[in-house]
């Protein structure tokens, strides 16, 4: 069981009720297709997972990644689309990458994806190809996980 850890959302230290607004934002079809899904970044920093996110598009404008802060740069990168996919990557030399390495990405994809089942979140959180395609490359998981519920057990 992976421990909860305190949540920073967009450098801020979250209330109950704004972890419940952010929790029903990513989850709610509904919300997902009017902001035309989200953008994020995340990483582990300090016992606690800093979350940056923005909608991919606000006020007709696509948004965009360079946009989003979290205090490290080794970081997971990606979306949730607006029909509830999502994108997990991660920039790292994965034909070279040591066991330790595996294990911190392992880490961050575990204990981002607990951190949401942790808190209630409903979607269906399915991963898209090119996510399982990246954690295959790296052999972080056996088997590839295609969900965030399997990536937080």
């Amino acid at each position: 069981m992976i421990p909860t850890v305190p949540l920073i959302l967009n450098g801020s230290k979250p209330g109950r009720r704004e972890v419940g607004l952010f929790i029903k934002a990513i989850s709610s079809p509904d919300r997902l297709a009017a902001a035309g899904g989200y953008l994020f970044k995340s990483c582990i920093s300090s016992r606690e997972l800093p979350i940056g996110i923005v909608p991919a598009i606000s006020e007709g404008e696509r948004l965009h990644h360079y946009d989003i802060t979290v205090p490290e740069e080794e970081c997971l990168i990606g979306s949730i689309s607006a029909t509830g996919e999502w994108t997990l990557l991660f920039k790292a030399d994965k034909e070279n990458m040591r066991d330790a390495e595996r294990e911190r990405w392992r880490n961050q994809y575990r204990f981002f994806a607990a951190a949401l089942i942790q808190r209630d979140y409903k979607g269906r959180g399915l991963l898209d190809w090119i996510t399982q395609q990246i954690i295959q490359e790296a052999q972080l998981f056996n088997p590839i996980p295609s969900t965030l519920k399997e990536l937080a057990s």
